[in-house]
């Protein structure tokens, strides 16, 4: 008996210690100031954040999306594949645990908590065209079209005595940047070429204020019969430079000579030949394009080839070497980290089956989730404080015993959370609080069973015994279908529904632990020392 019950707190003690240790991230990552943030590495952040408790969008803020088909009602397959594709693109985006479920029979739902940038996040959500690689025309090709509009919009706009408007090509600036430079990635030893200059004659940056008027201009009856059939002009994302957001114009094939579903995989990283710190995008090809990539870049050396998602240009990286491995690398050049972290992103997200529209939008603002996380701490403290009082007033030591399990239940409920990355919602709270009212249900049972056994004539070991024997099946069945419960709830439910349910289960489970264990070993040791009389 006495093994038994060495045994026994040997266990308890080890859970303690590991549960102590996995909430420790916890307490540490929210007590995280900015200026240890600032000397931590990006690996122990990550590794803190990972293993810490995370609070949902009604905690911590962030955004609530439904989308639905555009145009068309979503089928049961097209929806399962929008599904995949948004949680690719999501989970890599950097999201803390975002909810992306099935709503109804062809919506989808979105919660993104924690986000500050919502636009950028709709801005990836929303990206539904086919990834494609088109060629861009040569820079004397395309300066000879950009003559030939720029001569017909002067004419056009002059007809009739209408006072001359700027010039075409004079909104075009002249730069000297690029967007990369496409080179094999296991030629290590490859000199890439300084970055060539993007002059008139092929290429120009447009400030914002003036992307409208060229676009007037582009858009001038009759400018369309100048381009060539088979090429179009395509803008840039919009980017921020020394100060100014501008865009780039480039003139591109409308055949693509490549799609998205030939990359495998799109990975940022850091340092190319030229910049040990330099931002990189490494694609691998799947078997069957490798062929056609090395047929692509070996016909197209030093000419650019554009990636392009919803007739945006991603990026326009430079051909440098055929490519015959099936693995590129793209020079970023003086780019943030963070440019190549989208552009593998939005490689590796591919397409979507069906163009999504975003048709609801919530935001929750950070000030309201530090509102309800104090009116969720206030009610439990509230409920816990009214409970530790009724069970010590009507059962006495034993019921105080009752309350120090009803902790270590909370106790190891956040630290499974912890363990299994779940996530904290308001109704997870809501869970908590239930499991408090259960979590002393379980002593009450056992209890009022020893207090029977007492009347009874028998000693307070028998008893107790006896007590904890015969309340045990209530207490497993009871258990049992609020786990069963918990458990349809996080399988069928989204989002919040979701966390009530997790949270439930956890809870259910830990109060079987704590309700019969831990009370039982305590009330062991107590007797097993020579005590009489139980305080009851």
């Amino acid at each position: 008996m006495k093994a038994q019950i060495q045994a026994k707190t040997i266990f308890i003690l080890l859970a303690t210690i590991l549960a102590a240790w996995q909430l420790s991230y916890t307490v540490r990552f929210f007590k995280l100031t900015p200026g240890q943030e600032e000397n931590m590495t990006e690996k122990q952040l990550k590794t803190l954040h990972t293993k810490a408790i995370k609070l949902g969008l009604d905690l911590q803020g962030g955004v609530h999306l439904v989308l639905k088909g555009k145009d068309k009602e979503l089928s049961n397959d097209e929806t399962q594949g929008a599904l995949g594709v948004l949680r690719n693109r999501i989970d890599q985006f950097g999201v803390s645990e975002p909810q992306i479920a099935k709503q109804g029979s062809n919506r989808i739902s979105v919660d993104l908590p924690g986000v500050v940038d919502v636009q950028r996040a709709k801005e990836i959500i929303g990206k539904t065209a086919q990834l494609e690689f088109r060629l861009v025309e040569k820079p004397e090709f395309t300066m000879e079209i950009l003559k030939k509009i720029d001569e017909y919009v002067y004419k056009y706009y002059n007809k009739g005595g209408i006072k001359d408007t700027s010039r075409l090509a004079l909104n075009l600036k002249d730069t000297s940047g690029i967007n990369g430079i496409f080179k094999d990635s296991a030629n290590d030893s490859f000199e890439v070429l300084e970055n060539p200059v993007l002059s008139l004659m092929g290429s120009g940056y447009v400030t914002d204020t003036d992307i409208p008027e060229l676009k007037k201009y582009l858009s001038t009856p009759g400018v369309s019969e100048l381009i060539p059939s088979d090429d179009e002009f395509l803008w840039s994302k919009i980017d921020e430079v020394e100060y100014e957001k501008r865009a780039e114009l480039l003139l591109v094939k409308k055949e693509a000579c490549l799609k998205g579903d030939a990359i495998v995989d799109a990975q940022p990283g850091i340092g190319t030949n030229k910049n040990s710190a330099g931002a990189r995008t490494d694609l691998t090809m799947t078997g069957k394009a490798r062929k056609e990539w090395a047929r692509i870049t070996g016909a197209n050396v030093n000419r650019r080839i554009a990636i392009v998602m919803d007739n945006i240009v991603q990026s326009a990286p430079v051909v440098i070497e055929r490519i015959g491995g099936g693995k590129s690398l793209i020079d970023m050049g003086t780019s943030p980290f963070k440019e190549a972290q989208d552009l593998a992103l939005i490689i590796r997200a591919g397409k979507l089956p069906a163009p999504l529209e975003i048709v609801e939008e919530r935001t929750v603002g950070p000030a309201l989730g530090k509102d309800s996380i104090r009116a969720g701490m206030k009610s439990m403290l509230i409920s816990s404080l009214v409970v530790v009082l009724f069970m010590i007033f009507y059962y006495k030591g034993c019921g105080l015993l009752a309350d120090f399990a009803l902790f270590f239940n909370i106790f190891y409920l956040l630290a499974i959370l912890s363990a299994f990355k779940a996530t904290l919602t308001m109704p997870g709270l809501a869970g908590i609080a239930l499991t408090i009212g259960m979590g002393v249900d379980a002593n009450i049972l056992i209890y009022e069973r020893i207090k029977e056994e007492m009347r009874a004539g028998k000693t307070v070991r028998a008893a107790i015994d006896a007590g904890y024997a015969r309340a045990f099946s209530a207490i497993f069945d009871s258990n049992v279908t609020t786990l069963i419960a918990a458990i349809v709830l996080y399988y069928f439910g989204i989002g919040p529904v979701k966390g009530f349910g997790i949270t439930l289960a956890i809870g259910v489970i830990a109060n079987l632990f704590t309700a019969i264990v831990i009370t039982k070993v305590v009330l062991d040791v107590i007797t097993l020392r020579g005590a009489k009389r139980l305080s009851i």
